[in-house]
């Protein structure tokens, strides 16, 4: 492919990239290492960087890697912990929801809803979205929080802009 809008730079950047993928089809956390071992976060980006830029092929395959990875109650693990988490589950469902596998994205939403914190919880904890079924952590749930939404919302990252934005988000309605 090469799109006559890209300079060369930009060809090369997007080369790069695509040829960072690994054999299954995924993307490493560190690219340039002698074993490739795909990563959920960094193949949620890249298949949308890669889409944007015109590399439907590589996205295609790295999408193919999510949907094969995703376990059965809708969420991902993360290459660090090795446990299932808000975070990946966030930026993997984003990257299926932009690329149509609506039904893989669907359930990752749910498995990012089942870490909400609904009415129950205290009035400043409500809505937040802990990080993992471990149970809430305050210190890390605005992280967790900021890329669940990701998952929950509808644009990716090639859409997302502040156009139409709140300046408070919605309230839970609790009664």
């Amino acid at each position: 492919f090469q799109p006559a809008s890209m300079s060369a730079a930009q060809l090369a950047a997007v080369s790069f990239l695509a040829g960072s993928a690994c054999p299954d089809g995924g993307f490493p956390q560190t690219f340039g290492d002698a074993s490739c071992t795909s990563a959920v976060d960094t193949t949620a980006v890249a298949v949308q960087a890669l889409a944007a830029a015109g590399d439907g092929a590589a996205a295609k395959a790295g999408i193919r890697w999510l949907v094969g990875v995703q376990r059965v109650d809708g969420s991902f693990v993360d290459v660090a912990s090795g446990e299932p988490n808000a975070n990946s589950t966030g930026l993997a469902g984003q990257a299926l929801r932009t690329a149509g596998s609506t039904a893989a994205a669907g359930r990752a939403a749910a498995y990012l809803r089942s870490l909400q914190s609904g009415c129950t919880a205290p009035a400043g904890r409500r809505g937040a979205i802990a990080f993992d079924r471990k149970g809430f952590d305050a210190t890390i749930a605005p992280r967790a929080t900021a890329q669940a939404l990701l998952g929950l919302s509808g644009p990716g990252l090639l859409t997302l802009d502040g156009t139409g934005a709140e300046p408070a988000g919605p309230a839970l309605a609790c009664a």
